[in-house]
């Protein structure tokens, strides 16, 4: 799975987790953030910060789901606890949901990621 397939695995995650933090979530990804530069986007991921924080204060959202969600594309790992809770989220997802190539035959499904998530070990990618 590429970092495009890795990014609609996380947002699926983070969708699961309600719509007012998936709507919060998916501002990562608006092309307006990609021209930020220098003091405004300092200022714009302040204030992203600060909101995320209140999702994890008010409990809409996990620390070790957070963790997940923003943490690096190339290079992140969560434990056995996270995988966890990244399961019980995912668990009742469609599993033919492809995240990969799907023209290719080991096309990554949601199927796969469950299984992953749901062995009772870390994960890691890079």
């Amino acid at each position: 799975m590429g970092y495009g397939g890795f990014g609609r695995f996380r947002n699926t995650v983070a969708e699961k987790v309600g719509v007012e933090f998936y709507k919060h979530y998916l501002l990562l990804s608006d092309s307006t953030v990609m021209f930020l530069f220098e003091e405004e986007r300092k200022e714009y991921f302040e204030k992203y910060d600060d909101i995320t924080e209140e999702y994890i204060e008010q409990n809409a959202v996990t620390v070790e789901v957070a963790n997940f969600l923003y943490q690096s594309d190339c290079g992140g790992k969560v434990d056995r606890k996270q995988a966890k809770q990244i399961y019980e989220m995912i668990k009742e997802c469609d599993d033919s949901i492809s995240f990969g190539y799907s023209g290719r035959a080991d096309c990554a499904k949601m199927s796969d990621l469950k299984k992953i998530f749901s062995d009772g070990t870390k994960v890691e990618w890079s």
